[in-house]
């Protein structure tokens, strides 16, 4: 073998160790230049069990390579690598030196300094939603905790460019559903996404951010306060190790894993091709629930979760109720605003203008309240400073809760 890790203190599981660092080489190799990428799973084939890597060609073509076993696999010595044309003998000799053993050995240490943990699918912290999947990643990194087993857990997902409504609906199902006792999972992404981490955490309720590129990589770097408040509340977990680069392609791979930590599916908002269909694509394939929330029909951003609406998936009618479809307890939930946030008579004139989350215009606001722009605007800016409503662009105010 080209390989030796028996004296490693990581795991009694040789096998599932011999794998990991597999996956570790492919993506060493991939990112210091070599034709390997990091890809591995397995397949069935004629009744039987293989697992699989693949590499590219000179011509960039994908050429999978199968064994019965991840030891068979792993344990390709120089001869068995002479013998794919696809490589060269540069590539071989990368594969087999020790040069790649020593990177490999120096990028566990580093993972283990900055808290980073992985865990296996035969482990008992593997989490059990992902296990049955046959796509299952082969290694999770992550860094603070995993989902507990036997908690509920929701996926919250949507689009980036989400509509005030989107935000505001995404916030209080991920914070009752938190209150309720569910684990929020979603993608760290700007948009829906985020807004659903931040609902459950300040409902102080544990939510996983599920990483496109390596567990250390804040994706995208705009997010990277609310990255650290996830690990240090909940767990950011990613099947790449490290500062992985993330590459577009990573993210439809992600997204199975969003819907396959879950018990159920919530698409918030989604335009016809957001990448939120995908992971209701994924968790209708692994027997998930898919739940969608209604939106006006001349409304891009809810065109996906109509669709999906008119295909058979669960309608968000209301947030009381949710919890208790979800087989969740329901927790006492108010409606409107804090019972904290007092509001003087004019601005509850003012906000009850803006209940349906639509942007409208100062000069809307003073024709429909009766009252002066001067009245207007103070009363705007109270509503600002208690952070229940928003200037989203010049003299145009939106509700935000």
């Amino acid at each position: 073998m080209f390989l030796d890790f028996t004296n490693w203190p990581v795991s009694n599981n040789l096998n599932l160790l011999e794998v990991f660092f597999w996956v570790n080489s492919l993506y060493s190799l991939k990112y210091t230049g070599s034709s390997f990428i990091s890809t591995y799973g397995t397949v069935m084939k004629r009744g039987v069990l293989y697992y699989r890597t693949r590499i590219k060609d000179a011509n960039g073509k994908l050429v999978a390579i199968y064994a019965k076993t991840p030891e068979e696999l792993y344990n390709m010595e120089r001869k068995e690598f002479e013998c794919l044309p696809v490589l060269t003998g540069k590539d071989i000799d990368r594969i087999v030196s020790k040069d790649i053993r020593q990177n490999i050995f120096e990028k566990y240490q580093k993972d283990m300094e900055n808290n980073v943990r992985f865990v296996f699918p035969d482990e008992e912290d593997y989490p059990c939603r992902l296990k049955e999947l046959y796509d299952k990643p082969y290694i999770l990194y992550y860094k603070g905790r995993l989902p507990r087993n036997d908690v509920r857990s929701v996926a919250i997902v949507g689009s980036r460019r989400c509509s005030e409504y989107g935000r505001y609906a995404a916030r209080e199902i991920a914070g009752i559903l938190s209150e309720a006792g569910a684990c929020i999972i979603s993608g760290l992404a700007a948009g829906i996404d985020s807004e659903a981490h931040k609902g459950a955490l300040y409902k102080g309720g544990y939510t996983c951010g599920v990483l496109a590129g390596g567990v250390e990589k804040c994706y995208p770097a705009g997010n990277f306060n609310l990255y650290m408040d996830i690990q240090n509340r909940g767990g950011i977990i990613s099947e790449y190790p490290g500062e992985s680069i993330t590459t577009p392609g990573m993210f439809p791979l992600r997204n199975r894993i969003i819907s396959g930590l879950s018990d159920y599916v919530i698409v918030v908002e989604a335009g016809f091709r957001s990448g939120s269909l995908i992971t209701a694509g994924t968790a209708l394939e692994q027997n998930r629930t898919v739940y969608a929330v209604p939106g006006r029909i001349t409304d891009v951003s809810s065109k996906g979760c109509n669709r999906l609406i008119a295909d058979g998936a669960m309608v968000v009618t209301d947030f009381e109720s949710l919890p208790g479809e979800l087989g969740l307890s329901i927790p006492n939930y108010e409606k409107n605003i804090k019972n904290d946030i007092v509001l003087a008579r004019d601005e509850k004139m003012l906000y009850s203008l803006l209940l349906d989350f639509t942007p409208k215009s100062l000069e809307t606001l003073v024709n429909d309240s009766g009252m002066s722009p001067a009245e207007v605007l103070r009363s705007l800016t109270c509503l600002e400073i208690k952070g229940i409503i928003r200037e989203i662009s010049k003299n145009f105010y939106v509700r935000i809760q």
